[in-house]
C-alpha cells in the first residue's frame, strides 16, 4: 500500500488549528443560493409506500431518479461514543443547518461494538442544549438523532467503520481475529432490525474502506463475495428494504495509478457483485484530492485535466457499465492552492458524468486534512465548500414523512 495514503486517515482524527472567518457578503450569497434552490422546486409525489432502488446507473425512488446531497457526520465510530460537536451545539442546531443548507442526508459512521454492546456518550453538554439526551446510552442518543433527522426530511446511511473505537487504520478487511464475519453479519442484523421501522434509515454502508481487500480472488480477502453475504442476510433476516452500499478496495484489480483507500471499484465491470435484489445494491468509491495524500497525478503537468481519464478508470465508468448507481462515499479536501484546483475540477467531473450523488466529508472541522462545514466553533460555516457544493448539485430531492403518506419534490 501506498504510505501516503495513511496520512488521510491519521489525520481524521486532528483538531483543525486554524478558524476560518468568513465575511457577511460571502455568507449572503450562500443565503441567496439557497433561496433560489428552494424556489426550483416544482414537482412533488405522495405514495403510501416507498421503495429505495439502484436501476439504470441512478438512485430511484418509487422508479423516479433522484439525487442525494448527503454529508458525513462522524463520532460515533470515535471513544466519544456520540456524533463530534454536541460539546457546542444542540444536536438540532446542527440538523437545522444540514437542513437548511440543501443536504437530504446524513451519512453516520460507527464502530462495531457499540452495536453488539452499547456505550455511554461522554462529550455532551447538556447546559442549555441536548437536554433530552441526558442518561441516555450511544444507542439511545443515535436513535433521538435519527428521528430529529426524519422530522427534518434528512434521509440516514449507517456506516460500519471500524470494529473497536477508532480502530479504522487496522480494520482492512470485513472481520478481524476478535470480530468475525458471524460477528460483524450479527452486529448488522441488530443495527437493521433497530431501524427498520425508521422510514429514513434507507442505506448501510457495509464496510468502510476495506483497504486489505481483493476484488475477486482467496475467500479470506474476497471483498466482492464477502460483500454480498452480508448483504443477502441482512435481505434475508431483516428486510430487503435498505440499499446496500459497497466500497471499493485500495488496488484490486491493481491501480495502473494510486488509488485512494475504498476507490477502486473497477472490477465491477466484469465480477459485479451479485445479492439477492440486484437493484438493491450501490456502488461507493472514496475519492480524495492532495491534501489527504499527494499522489503522483497531482503533479503532472496538465492537472488537473489528467484527472478524468484516472477518475473513469478507477470508478467512474461503473454506473454506464453495470446499471448500478455509483454514489460518492467520502470527497473533500481544502479550498485553497492545488485542493481547490482539484476540487473545482472533481465538481466539473461528477456534473458531467451526471454522478452527483455524494456525501461529502464532512460536517466536523475536526477532519484534520480536509476540515469541515463548520469551523473549529462548530458555528462559523465554511461558506466556499457550501457554495462548491450548491455548484454540484442546487436542487436535490427534498423529502417528508408524515399520516403515512411519504413525499419528494424534486
Amino acid at each position: 500500500l501506498d504510505q501516503k495514503i495513511f496520512s488521510k486517515h491519521q489525520k481524521k482524527q486532528r483538531m483543525v488549528r486554524v478558524v476560518k472567518m468568513v465575511s457577511v457578503f460571502t455568507v449572503i450569497s450562500v443565503m441567496m443560493m439557497m433561496a433560489k434552490m428552494t424556489e426550483a422546486k416544482n414537482t412533488t409525489q405522495c405514495s403510501s409506500s416507498f421503495n429505495f432502488t439502484s436501476a439504470d446507473g441512478q438512485l430511484q425512488v418509487n422508479g423516479v431518479p433522484f439525487t442525494l446531497k448527503g454529508v458525513s457526520w462522524f463520532g460515533f465510530e470515535t471513544t466519544n461514543n456520540v456524533v463530534h460537536g454536541l460539546w457546542a451545539r444542540d444536536y438540532h442546531d446542527l440538523l437545522d443547518f444540514i437542513s437548511s443548507n440543501g443536504f437530504n442526508a446524513i451519512r453516520m459512521p460507527f464502530y462495531l461494538d457499540l452495536v453488539l454492546n452499547d456505550a455511554q456518550p461522554n462529550s455532551i453538554t447538556f447546559y442549555q442544549m441536548n437536554q433530552d439526551l441526558q442518561n441516555l446510552t450511544s444507542l439511545e442518543v443515535m436513535d433521538k438523532i435519527i428521528q430529529a433527522a426524519a422530522d427534518k426530511g434528512l434521509l440516514i446511511m449507517l456506516d460500519l467503520h471500524s470494529f473497536e473505537a477508532g480502530t479504522n487504520l487496522e480494520d482492512g478487511l470485513w472481520y478481524n481475529p476478535t470480530h468475525p464475519e458471524s460477528l460483524v453479519i450479527e452486529g448488522w442484523e441488530k443495527l437493521a432490525n433497530r431501524y427498520v421501522d425508521q422510514w429514513n434509515v434507507i442505506a448501510l454502508d457495509l464496510k468502510n474502506e476495506p483497504f486489505q481487500t481483493t476484488w475477486g480472488g482467496p475467500n479470506e480477502t474476497d471483498w466482492r463475495a464477502a460483500s454480498a453475504r452480508i448483504a443477502n442476510h441482512i435481505i434475508s433476516f431483516v428486510s430487503d428494504r435498505f440499499l446496500m452500499f459497497v466500497e471499493g478496495t485500495s488496488d484490486s484489480p491493481v491501480c495502473a495509478q494510486n488509488c485512494f483507500w475504498g476507490e477502486d471499484i473497477s472490477g465491477a465491470i466484469t465480477l459485479p457483485v451479485e445479492i439477492e435484489i440486484e437493484n438493491k445494491l450501490v456502488y461507493s468509491p472514496h475519492c480524495y484530492g492532495p491534501s489527504v495524500a499527494y499522489q503522483p497525478y497531482f503533479q503532472d503537468p496538465t492537472f488537473p485535466a489528467n484527472m478524468p481519464a484516472i477518475w473513469d478508470a478507477h470508478w467512474g465508468l461503473v454506473p454506464s457499465s453495470t446499471g448500478h448507481a455509483a454514489v460518492l462515499g467520502e470527497w473533500g479536501g481544502q479550498e485553497e492552492g492545488i485542493d481547490a484546483e482539484w476540487l473545482s475540477a472533481f465538481v466539473s467531473y461528477l456534473q458531467k458524468r451526471g454522478l452527483t450523488s455524494q456525501f461529502f466529508w464532512c460536517l466536523n472541522p475536526d477532519s484534520g486534512d480536509t476540515g469541515g462545514l463548520l469551523s473549529y466553533d462548530w458555528i462559523t460555516p465554511d461558506t466556499e465548500k457550501l457554495a462548491l457544493l450548491q455548484e454540484l448539485d442546487n436542487n436535490p430531492a427534498v423529502f417528508s414523512y408524515s399520516n403515512d403518506q411519504f413525499c419528494v419534490s424534486m
